[in-house]
């Protein structure tokens, strides 16, 4: 079968866990003999095709005023016009039309669309291709993709322009026939919002890919909790480690991510480590060190390919009960969790962890590893296209 896989963002050109994803279903439909190519944007002028060893990737830069992930540059002021030409971006759809009537898959499977141009899924209902969209965050709900904690009732949230945003998002996107959620929240978070009334719905969580060599059970603790993923406030990062500090912990703490926060204030803290982006060929090496991943966010996320990623390798999470997160983690078999921005409850969770002896952390490894082994590339691609 000849599959389109369209996503605002692919790599080298990456942002979060969303992009991963995207990679790893095209990865899991050339194993499974299908045609795929990609559709994405690139920051530079100029349409592009290029031959790459999993699928053949278009690349374009949509008409707007800055590029996606130059958005962090431009004041509030100049995102919202930008958004406002994101969602009726008719150079993208036209552009995508041509690509998709040259190609004539017979399947498009969308992800993330910001960015890249909210008309799309109308520009491939008039193609007559079934379309399978990917949820990745809230972002059809709210443009910046974000809910915080305490702040779900905010002007932001629920104000006149976000009420006229979703509504215009919730016509455009009538056209999806199967939309496919990575959790139940944000599969009840669009229901709640009236999305994808008419379409199939689905709960189907990330996948992931085996290791060629399997990451052995860990045998005994070494002291040492580790947050893994962007240096942003939204993520708890800052909120951690004032939390580190002043409960003065023996434990070592290592943070390793890139981002927007300056951390230089925490850089002569005896039990904060600072290591800055990490390879992803180092990433399992990173989790060898650790005892625990912890997962502090202060925003509602979906299903974290962090805490996915982790529990593959063995290393148990402790994560904050908002959106999705807590819904991987089983609580004292695979890891804790907490109530987000609770530092009695992180701390509690935090002193179950060290009070485990060795035999008790093995077990709390071993069912971490566990739990996830249904989650393997092949599964989820057979799913998704049933």
């Amino acid at each position: 079968m000849k599959i389109a896989i369209i996503s605002n963002l692919y790599k080298p050109y990456t942002r979060g866990g969303a992009e991963r994803i995207v990679e790893l279903t095209v990865q899991g439909l050339k194993q499974a003999g299908h045609d795929v190519f990609v559709i994405s944007t690139k920051p530079q002028k100029g349409i592009e095709l290029v031959e790459e060893s999993e699928a053949r990737v278009y690349r374009f830069k949509p008409l707007n005023i800055f590029y996606y992930l130059d958005d962090y540059k431009h004041n509030a002021f100049v995102r919202i016009i930008w958004n406002i030409i994101d969602v009726f971006n008719f150079s993208s759809a036209r552009v995508v039309t041509k690509i998709l009537k040259e190609e004539k898959p017979e399947l498009v499977i969308t992800h993330n669309l910001k960015g890249l141009g909210m008309l799309i899924p109308r520009a491939i209902k008039k193609l007559k291709i079934k379309n399978i969209h990917v949820l990745h965050d809230i972002q059809l709900v709210n443009p910046s993709g974000l809910m915080f904690w305490r702040q779900e009732n905010s002007f932001v949230q629920n104000g006149l322009p976000s009420k006229i945003y979703q509504f215009i998002l919730r016509k455009l996107f009538s056209q999806i026939s199967s939309a496919i959620f990575p959790s139940v929240w944000l599969k009840n978070f669009y229901w709640e919002h009236r999305f994808f009334i008419n379409a199939k719905k689905e709960v189907l969580r990330n996948p992931v890919i085996r290791p060629e060599i399997p990451v052995d059970v860990k045998r005994e603790k070494q002291n040492t909790f580790l947050y893994l993923g962007q240096i942003e406030e939204h993520k708890g990062v800052l909120w951690l480690l004032d939390f580190w500090i002043k409960n003065k912990l023996d434990s070592k703490l290592i943070l390793a991510g890139k981002g927007n926060l300056n951390l230089d204030r925490y850089k002569d803290s005896k039990n904060i480590e600072l290591i800055g982006f990490v390879e992803r060929k180092d990433i399992e090496n990173l989790f060898k060190k650790a005892d625990f991943l912890i997962f502090p966010s202060l925003c509602y996320e979906n299903s974290p390919t962090v805490i996915i990623e982790s529990l593959q390798n063995a290393t148990p999470v402790i994560v904050a009960d908002i959106g999705g997160s807590a819904e991987l983690v089983q609580d004292g078999l695979s890891g804790f969790i907490f109530k987000p921005e609770n530092e009695a409850e992180l701390l509690n969770c935090i002193q179950k962890a060290s009070n485990l002896n060795n035999l008790e952390y093995t077990a709390m490894s071993l069912n971490a590893q566990e739990s996830v082994k249904k989650l393997d590339l092949c599964t989820y691609i057979e799913k998704l296209l049933t």
